[in-house]
Formats: C-alpha cells, structure tokens, sequence
C-alpha cells in the first residue's frame, strides 16, 4: 500500500511547465516530457465537467455534468446541491474511505457542502460567496482557511494590482494551512485543490503574451502567470518535502491553459443563412430587431477597439434580458429553427448544435448535412477553422448522453464560437480584451515517489482514467 497526496491545480498547462522549466525546479523534477506529461481533459474541457470526471472517472456522458461558466457574467452560476448530490459516494474519496483509508480533502471543486467521509472533507461555495462547509463540523475552526471556492472576481483594469495580490494572498494561505493539516494528521490520501492560478489566466493572459493582439507592450503585469507558476512549484515544493515515508506525490490540472481565441465563427450566421435557423419577427417588429442585433455587434466592436472595454459590462448590467440580447436568442424563432446552437456553446472552441427534427431518419439526415455545413466553412473561409465535427455518441456514450448536443465540433483554437446575427461568418472576438486566456485540452499529471519501488498502476491518458489510478495507488479495491 502507497499513501497518496493530490496536488489540483486549475488550469496548470504542460506547455508552459515545459517553458518555464528552468525556473521551475519543482515542477521539474516530476516532468519527463510533454507526451508522459499531458491528461487530456474531457470535451467540453470546462472545470465542472472535467473535475466531475476527475472525481468519478465517468466521461461526460455517464455523470451528464456539462455547464460551462461565463466568465465575462457578474452573475455566477448559483451553488446547487444537485451537483454535488450526484457527485456524493461516488467519488475516489469516498470508495477509499469505505474501503478503510483516512482520507482528507481541502476545496474539491463542485462538491459543496461537505458530506461526510472517513476522514475529514473541507469545501467552498462553487460561485457565489458563501460560508466554509467541513465535515466533522468544526473541524475548520482549528486552523486559517482563507477564502475557498470557485470564481468571485470580476477585475477591471485599475483592479488587476488588488486582484493579483488577493489572488496570492489566498493561495498561499490555503497552501500553509493544507501543509499544517497534512502535518498534523496522518492520513492515507491527502488531496488539496487550488483554482487560484486559472483566475489569474482567464484575466491577464494578454497581458503576458507578446503575440496577443491586445498585448499593450511592457506593462507591469507581463511577467505575472509565470511568477504564480514560481509560487506553485514552491508551494509543490513544501509538500514534497513534507512527504511521510512510501508517499506518491501528484499534481493535476482538469484541463490547460492558453490564449482565448481571438476570432469568432458566427455559427447561428451559418445557420440562418442555410435555413437552418429562422429569426422571430414580421414587417415592423422583425425589422426593429434586426436593427437592435447591428446595433449591438457595431457598438461593441466600436467599445473595444477604442478601449471602453470595461464599461461595456459596467453599461450591460442595467440592460433588460441581457444574456438573450448577449446570445441573440431575443431574435431566434427556436420553434420553427431545426438546428439551434447549443446552450454548452461559448467562446471558445469547443460547442455543438442541438438538433429537431420529426423522423429519426430525417434527424440523421440533418446531422449529416450539419457536420457537412460545419467542415465545408473551411473552404467558405479559406482557413482550418474547424478541425471536427461528429456525432455525439462518436465522442462519448453513458446514460445522460442526451445532454450532450447532436453534433459535437471543435475549431481551432484562433476561433471561438460567436453568436451574432447579420453579421460576417467570421469576426474578432471583442470579449478578448476583458477575458483573453483560455482552457484548452490538455491538462497535466505530474508523479513523483519518495522512496524506493515501481509505481504498478498504470498510468491514465485522460481525466476519466485517474480516480482509478488513486484507488489502485492506495490499493483501495
């Protein structure tokens, strides 16, 4: 038997340990090479879906898991206990403490209020703020828990300094006070969650990137993502140095990290224009709608490119029905529209489309004709804009597989997915200046063991594959 400590880390990227790796010392010492190194996410790679995997080991489609968070909304996705009641006694956690391991858990994603374990389980709010839940009750008066949970800030530009400074100040806490619980206790699987580092990406990636087209030149805020990168090789450092006798070390991340797209497809453009989609509204009233959509899509190009970027949200939060308007679901007659975008689309490069259709033989007829809509853009456009499109139960099968659109596509990571009408197929993503990182497939497992022998388990590919890999480390089956 092997005691276990898990290192999450949100949005930790191989590309940039394997750029970085020579100020990561570390990070380093676990890292063999991007192949060994990377876990590749689940589709979409969003942390509810990918984290849930993680925890479970089922894809998609069997724990049917698949919201995605705007970012961009100064409203959060609500904490809802339905999640995390689907989650509850299926997870790695749970089957090691029934099999007899101690176990201890410190902000696991999602899975919020803490339930009750062999061990002790400490979780935040998912979204909004809230009070720290901990099984036993009481547990978290005995140490200083900073702030846990998912993502609360909504920086502007003259906020970032604070941002960056909180940011720290609460990883580095969680970071000390995880270490003291470790320390005092003796437990079998150790398992800690940090989701600090993918808010510092998701709001100053431009500032890091030379290559970014909103990259402002020397700023005060260019060396940032990779010196929170410095704090967590410290902080892995601290625990691999804690490490009590026959202890595997990992560090995972739900999925990467890189720059946002910085184009759209305007994929509900595609459909409207094939007659797939139809908009809502006769004579005067269409007509006044259609002038709204324009209207929205020059006013924020306008905004953004002469840089009143924040003030976009700050105006958007009086607008009436503002993520209809946002989605342009106001103007989208879904009745009488067979392919609809799917509600799991957002800016980025990972969506699908939702399908109606009357005969089970007509319904297939219109998934095969989408793919083809979607894979011949590529020479409307004269660019590899999409790189797949298929089926749905091509990419996953489970018993919530409906969840999952009909047609599943990824683009390139250049494109995101855009939602306006009457507009060109292919535009700039005006959101990028505000939110201009983003996630990308390819998550990471780090492994290090800090005594003698061979680590029999096999290796997982992918995020479905490391709730078993835990248990068969601790040998819990």
């Amino acid at each position: 038997m092997s005691r276990v400590v898990i290192i999450g880390i949100d949005g930790l990227d191989p590309f940039l340990i394997d750029k970085w790796r020579d100020v990561l010392p570390n990070f380093s010492s676990m890292y063999s090479d991007l192949p060994q190194s990377v876990l590749e996410s689940t589709f979409p790679p969003d942390s509810i879906c990918a984290w849930t995997s993680i925890f479970t080991g089922e894809n998609p489609a069997e724990h049917g898991l698949l919201e995605s968070i705007d970012y961009l909304s100064a409203k959060k996705i609500k904490n809802d206990e339905s999640r995390s009641s689907y989650i509850k006694g299926k997870t790695f956690w749970d089957i090691a403490g029934k099999q007899g391991k101690k176990v201890c858990v410190i902000n696991p994603f999602l899975a919020y209020p803490a339930w009750e374990v062999n061990g002790v389980m400490i979780s935040g709010p998912v979204f909004e703020g809230g009070a720290l839940s901990a099984f036993p009750e009481g547990f978290v008066e005995q140490y200083h828990f900073p702030q846990l949970g998912g993502i609360v800030d909504f920086p502007d530009k003259k906020k970032l300094p604070e941002f960056i400074t909180r940011t720290q100040s609460i990883t580095e806490e969680l970071a000390e006070t995880g270490l003291k619980v470790y320390q005092d206790y003796d437990y079998d699987l150790f398992f800690i969650t940090f989701l600090t580092l993918d808010r510092i990406k998701h709001f100053l990636w431009r500032f890091t990137d030379e290559d970014d087209i909103y990259y402002p030149g020397e700023n005060p805020f260019q060396d940032s993502i990779k010196q929170f990168y410095v704090l967590f090789d410290k902080i892995v450092g601290r625990y691999k140095s804690s490490l009590r006798d026959d202890t595997t070390l990992l560090v995972i991340s739900d999925h990467g990290h890189g720059r946002r797209c910085q184009k759209c497809l305007n994929l509900n453009e595609l459909l409207r224009l094939k007659g797939y989609l139809s908009t809502s509204g006769r004579g005067a009233t269409g007509a006044l709608k259609k002038i709204i959509e324009k209207t929205k899509v020059l006013t924020i190009a306008f905004m953004s490119t002469f840089g009143f970027q924040d003030w976009i949200y700050k105006i958007a939060k009086f607008i009436p029905n503002r993520k209809a308007l946002k989605k342009s679901t106001y103007l989208i007659d879904k009745a009488s529209s067979p392919v609809t975008l799917s509600n799991v689309c957002g800016t980025n490069p990972f969506g699908g489309m939702d399908i109606s259709a009357g005969s089970a033989a007509e319904y297939e007829k219109l998934r095969e004709q989408i793919i083809d809509e979607l894979m011949g853009l590529n020479s409307t456009l004269g660019a590899n804009a999409v790189k797949w499109a298929v089926r749905r139960e091509q990419l996953y099968r489970g018993l919530h597989e409906k969840r999952l659109p009909d047609v599943l596509f990824e683009l390139d990571g250049e494109y995101g997915v855009g939602m306006d009408l009457f507009t060109p197929l292919s535009s700039r993503n005006y959101t990028h200046k505000k939110i201009s990182g983003g996630h990308k497939k390819e998550g990471i497992l780090l492994i290090y063991k800090n005594s003698e022998g061979i680590i029999k388990a096999k290796r997982p590919e992918s995020v479905m594959g490391v709730k078993d890999y835990v248990l068969n480390l601790i040998a819990a089956y």
